[in-house]
């Protein structure tokens, strides 16, 4: 039988380690609120936000005006980024979000820039309005911020298992500590999740601790999940072996002097238009068009092993090679030592090109633009959560081009700022007691199932549904048989059986809690991708290779009633950018004719 170990509570519960938790529990704290800082790994070290490899920014009027940054670009208004997040998302952007985006970031985006050069952490400016900055650099800038504030106290290496609730009201949470093994109840006011997105795929890449937790744990409070189906995906390294899931190709790629010729298992090259890639060296877009045609090629069975292409250099002299490589490189220096991006030798990748005269690159997810439901202040309609971040869902619409790290900063300070601030002057909740019974009673069941599953084979299985069901492109009958094997593994899981008894750091107990929570999260997306009969964004069928603004220019809700998902519509929030005409456009002629790819990345 599991028992509480200790209780601990404060005015706001902050759950996560990166960007979105760091900001949250600042402007918590900032207004007043006890505050408890809950990650799953170290704050400031763990997650996703340690492995960013790019930049974030804001636009370039407050830059320039407000911020006086030479080099800064006031041509880039704010009302400019307003309307391109919305066009290159499809609108279908709550722009209620995309205000709140665009309107508080500078503030924000301009502190954390403060709070890593207090430190000596290198933020290197380019224009219009952005920093370059390693992952690194970033999450210690975090944690400076974050130890500024007396009222957080921080629980490093704690993993919540479910939110708990009183009523209809979020009190907190249940946690783990995977060391000792005991169980610790989290009590607040107010529970802001900010634990990222989620990524079920066999090919994983930096981007890859995405498990979905904090999705699915506020599903089973009562919130709701919304856009699954839009997963962003982005070139990955195949080869070498060593570098296995690192996203240095996609990083070549954004360097201006890199070429390659795209081709296919046979050799033959994968026809891209010109103009689109162009992309490459100057928006965010371009990894929606490598997913279009490259998506296309591995669909019609022409991809390369691992599912995804080729770089081939056959047309380029080893001189031509050696440069090429050599302006990456340069890019890097002053971040990494010269010759590496975060300890992987970028000569060796140069090398493979050289010896072989092309690499195998896979495709898989970096982003998930849908997550938690929530308003212009993160409020999820739940009484007492909050949401933001990769969580949560709502400023990219359909098509992510703007700094999800941005995103992760100023969505994170709102929620904070928003629950401490509705907070104060509220007793403390008093937590059902039949609820902590039941998460501890999911601990207590996955610890005495026998002759059940094992957990590697449950993970295993879900990958391999998901690298199907939710690939690049997408289409009726994968889609239906892999919801029918996401329900068949479900009923599995029911009875997942792990080899070790022990709550003291049991890895297979973690796991297959993680598993629970990307189903949950796998089995919606794969629903809501059935239901948009379209191609939009990110999601792409090949059955239906349109745009249908008639039908399909809206959001998609997912909920729990009785125990069964529920899939609603519900119309973005308009404010200044018009709904496109009510008529179908053909997708490729969509991006190719429309001004689409805002410039928010490194020209070299």
């Amino acid at each position: 039988m599991l028992e509480i170990s200790k209780k601990v509570s404060a005015d706001v519960l902050v759950i996560g380690g990166g960007g979105a938790a760091c900001t949250a529990a600042v402007a918590a704290a900032r207004n007043g609120a006890s505050v408890l800082l809950v990650s799953k790994g170290k704050v400031g070290n763990s997650g996703n936000t340690i492995m960013i490899g790019g930049s974030y920014g804001m636009d370039g009027e407050s830059a320039f005006h407000e911020y006086h940054i030479p080099g800064a670009d006031p041509s880039f208004t704010k009302e400019e980024l307003f309307r391109a997040i919305v066009n290159d998302g499809f609108n279908i952007s709550d722009q209620n979000l995309v205000e709140q985006f665009v309107e508080d970031s500078p503030r924000i985006v301009y502190e954390v820039k403060e709070w890593g050069e207090e430190i000596g952490e290198r933020f290197a400016f380019y224009p219009p309005s952005n920093w370059d900055v390693t992952g690194r650099s970033m999450g210690r800038a975090l944690m400076n911020g974050v130890k500024k504030m007396e009222n957080v106290t921080i629980f490093h290496d704690v993993i919540v298992t479910d939110l708990l609730k009183s009523g209809e009201a979020v009190t907190g949470a249940l946690g783990m500590d995977p060391y000792s093994g005991q169980l610790i109840q989290f009590q607040a006011k107010a529970t802001v999740i900010a634990t990222g997105g989620f990524a079920p795929y066999t090919l994983k890449n930096t981007n890859s601790d995405m498990t979905g937790d904090g999705l699915a744990m506020a599903y089973r409070a009562g919130a709701k999940l919304a856009d699954l189906e839009f997963l962003l995906f982005l070139m990955t390294a195949v080869e070498p072996r060593n570098m296995r899931g690192s996203i240095l190709p996609a990083l070549c790629t954004f360097r201006s002097k890199f070429d390659y010729d795209p081709v296919d298992r046979d050799g033959e090259r994968i026809k891209v238009p010109e103009k689109l890639r162009e992309m490459e060296a100057t928006s965010e877009m371009c990894k929606l068009v490598h997913m279009y045609y490259f998506g296309r090629t591995v669909n019609a069975g022409k991809g390369s092993p691992s599912g995804g292409i080729y770089f081939d250099f056959r047309r380029f002299t080893d001189q031509q090679i050696d440069e090429m490589f050599e302006a990456v490189m340069d890019h890097f220096d002053g971040f990494y030592k010269h010759g590496f991006y975060h300890g992987e030798s970028i000569r060796e990748f140069r090398d493979l090109a050289k010896k072989n005269r092309r690499i195998e690159v896979g495709l898989t997810s970096e982003y998930s633009v849908g997550g938690i439901f929530i308003d212009e202040n993160m409020d999820t309609g739940v009484p007492g959560l909050y949401a933001a971040g990769e969580a949560a869902s709502g400023v990219f619409g359909a098509n992510r081009v703007a700094d999800a790290v941005t995103e992760m900063l100023v969505q994170g300070y709102k929620a904070g700022e928003t629950a401490a601030r509705r907070i104060m002057g509220q007793p403390m909740p008093e937590t059902d007691g039949n609820c902590v019974a039941a998460a501890v009673g999911v601990l207590e069941r996955l610890l005495s199932n026998r002759d059940g599953i094992p957990v590697s084979a449950a993970v295993r299985e879900l990958e391999t549904i998901s690298d199907t069901a939710l690939a690049m492109v997408r289409g009726e009958e994968s889609l239906r048989r892999g919801i029918q094997s996401y329900e068949a593994l479900e009923r599995k899981l029911g009875q997942v059986t792990l080899a070790g008894k022990g709550m003291r750091y049991n890895r297979e107990l973690m796991r297959a809690l993680e598993i629970r929570n990307l189903l949950t999260c796998s089995k919606l997306a794969a629903r809501m991708a059935l239901e948009r009969r379209e191609s939009r964004g990110l999601h792409l069928r090949e059955d239906c290779p349109y745009i249908d603004n008639e039908n399909w220019q809206t959001r998609q809700l997912a909920y729990l009633a009785d125990g069964e998902d529920q899939l609603i519509r519900k119309p973005p929030v308009v404010t200044r950018v018009p709904p496109r005409k009510p008529e179908k456009v053909d997708y490729e002629r969509f991006i190719l004719e429309e001004d689409l790819g805002m410039k928010n990345m490194e020209e070299t």
